[in-house]
C-alpha cells in the first residue's frame, strides 16, 4: 500500500483562496503580533462514508451469506470509524456523516471514494461483485473547508456507452486534491488502521502551516 506524495495533499490548503496582503501604511513598521504559545483550536471534522458500488446479484442464485453488500458495507463502515477513531486520538471532534445528512456550514469535511483502474487505464468507481471481491482499488481521500461550496469529486465521463451505474468510468476533477492509497476490495482492519493516522497526520500539518486556513 503507498500513498501519492504528501506534498499534493498539503497543498490543497483546504480549497480556500490566497488572502490578500496587508497593506502598511508609507514609512510605518509592520506591527508585531503578540507572542503566544497556545495553539489554535481544533476544527470539527466531518466525516462522510465513502463512496463505493455493488453489482446486485442474481435473485435466482442469491445466499445471505453471498451478498455483496455485506463486503462493500464492511469496507466503508471500516474507512469511517479508523478515520473518527484517528481523528479522536488527535484531540479533534469527529462526526460521522450519512448520506442525507445535513451539511454543516463550517469545520472541516474529509470524504473520498473507492476507484480502480481499469485494462484502458480509465478510472472507475470500485464495483464490489461478490461477498469475496479480492481485486485491487484505491483509496481517493479529499479534506474540504465546509466554510467554501462542496465541489464534486468526479464527472460520469463522456465516453460511447458509459452510464452512471456500477462501475461506472469516471473523470476525477482537477481542481480537488485527491490523495491516494492502494488497497484491495477484501482489505481487513489493520489495513484502514494504517490508513486513517496518515490522512489525520496531513490534516495537522496543513492546519499547522495555515492556522487560519478553518475559521470555527
Amino acid at each position: 500500500m503507498k500513498a501519492f506524495p504528501r506534498a499534493a495533499f498539503l497543498a490543497a490548503t483546504l480549497l480556500i483562496p490566497n488572502w490578500p496582503a496587508m497593506e502598511l501604511a508609507a514609512g510605518s513598521a509592520p506591527a508585531k503580533a503578540p507572542q503566544t504559545n497556545t495553539p489554535p483550536p481544533k476544527p470539527t471534522v466531518y466525516v462522510s462514508d465513502f463512496e463505493i458500488d455493488v453489482l446486485p446479484p442474481s435473485p435466482a442464485t442469491q445466499r445471505p451469506e453471498d451478498d455483496p453488500q455485506k463486503n462493500a458495507s464492511r469496507l466503508v463502515d471500516l474507512m469511517s470509524t479508523k478515520l473518527i477513531a484517528a481523528l479522536q486520538k488527535a484531540g479533534y471532534a469527529a462526526v460521522r456523516m450519512h448520506a442525507g445528512d445535513e451539511r454543516p456550514d463550517k469545520g472541516v469535511a474529509i470524504r473520498g471514494l473507492f476507484a480502480e483502474v481499469d485494462n484502458e487505464n480509465h478510472w472507475r468507481r470500485a464495483v464490489i461483485r461478490t461477498a469475496t471481491d479480492s481485486g485491487k482499488m484505491e483509496a481517493l481521500v479529499t479534506v474540504a473547508n465546509l466554510a467554501k461550496p462542496d465541489q464534486a469529486l468526479y464527472e460520469i465521463a463522456q465516453l460511447p456507452g458509459n452510464e452512471p451505474k456500477p462501475g461506472a468510468v469516471i473523470t476525477l476533477s482537477p481542481y480537488v486534491p485527491l490523495t491516494k492509497f492502494d488497497l484491495s476490495k477484501d482489505a481487513n482492519e489493520d489495513v484502514f488502521q494504517r490508513i486513517a493516522p496518515r490522512v489525520v497526520n496531513d490534516l495537522t500539518d496543513l492546519l499547522r502551516a495555515n492556522p487560519a486556513a478553518i475559521s470555527e
